[in-house]
């Protein structure tokens, strides 16, 4: 991953995103609210934002 890669999540794949950033960074991300992007899993609508 990298270092300052954003990771979008829609609903249905936020654990997984979630699972990932953690298993990369060995760290707990930020996590905020976003409209207007894309899912980095799917083509659906993001509802969160992970960064570091």
């Amino acid at each position: 991953m990298d270092e300052n890669k954003i990771i979008y999540a829609c609903i249905e794949h936020i654990e997984i995103a979630l699972d990932d950033y953690i298993n990369e960074k060995e760290n707990a991300p930020n996590m905020q609210k976003c409209e207007d992007k894309t899912c980095s899993y799917c083509s659906d609508k993001a509802i969160y934002k992970l960064t570091e």
